[in-house]
């Protein structure tokens, strides 16, 4: 269930991107308002070291983001999915809190954010935000998980076979696709970047981010038609 995994967590951190960026440009408006210590606290969480540090590398940025999210998703299917109790989403909430300290001891010092992002100034939002953030992630992973895992593992009764192995086959044809035109849209993004002409104000990385993810977005769909 590997490519279930690898697919469960594409969607997952591109969901967690979209979160990520309503509530930035919510923080940001918290921010400008007069509020005592909290309106502080927002306007230190949207212009800190991290910010500053991942600003310009936008799409490096967002490249080890989506690379990340989709490396924990496949230790979660491997690893943790089996041995977790309880509805699916369930699941993948539980283990996104093994991601979200992660991310609060370990990247955000490597940062200089301190341990749990108090060293940002912005008091207990860094550890409030990073925990929806995951909330996030960990359900729509396990919500996506479970609901591919179901197809495979539904009793075949007499009738609905044909109509069992066909969803089988689309949802196995659309991981298999989604990972297949991620790689290759990763390797024509890097081909293009090389003979791209320099001062044409493109950065490098977004070719190799825009046709990874577009590769991905179009092998999922021609791989869910696979019949075999």
């Amino acid at each position: 269930m590997l490519l279930l995994a690898v697919l469960a967590g594409f969607i997952a951190s591109v969901a967690m991107v979209l979160a990520f960026a309503v509530a930035y440009a919510f923080a940001v408006l918290l921010g400008r308002l007069p509020i005592p210590v909290v309106g502080g606290w927002f306007d230190a969480l949207t212009h800190n070291q991290f910010i500053d540090t991942a600003g310009p590398v936008l799409y490096e940025a967002t490249a080890v983001f989506l690379v990340g999210g989709v490396i924990w998703s496949a230790i979660y299917g491997v690893f943790f999915e089996p041995r977790l109790n309880g509805p699916a989403w369930r699941k993948g909430v539980t283990f996104g809190l093994i991601p979200w300290l992660f991310s609060l001891l370990i990247v955000m010092p490597l940062i200089g954010g301190g341990p749990f992002g108090l060293g940002l100034g912005a008091g207990p939002l860094p550890i409030i935000g990073n925990f929806v953030l995951h909330l996030v992630y960990g359900a729509i992973l396990g919500t996506v998980y479970g609901t591919a895992e179901s197809v495979f593992d539904r009793p075949r009764h007499l009738g609905e076979a044909d109509d069992l192995l066909a969803g089988r086959l689309h949802e196995l044809g659309a991981a298999r696709g989604l990972a297949a035109g991620l790689i290759l849209g990763i390797i024509l993004g890097a081909l293009g970047s090389m003979v791209m002409p320099l001062g044409s104000g493109i950065n490098p990385l977004a070719m190799v981010l825009g046709l990874g993810l577009t590769g991905a977005a179009f092998g999922g769909f021609v791989g869910s038609l696979s019949t075999a």
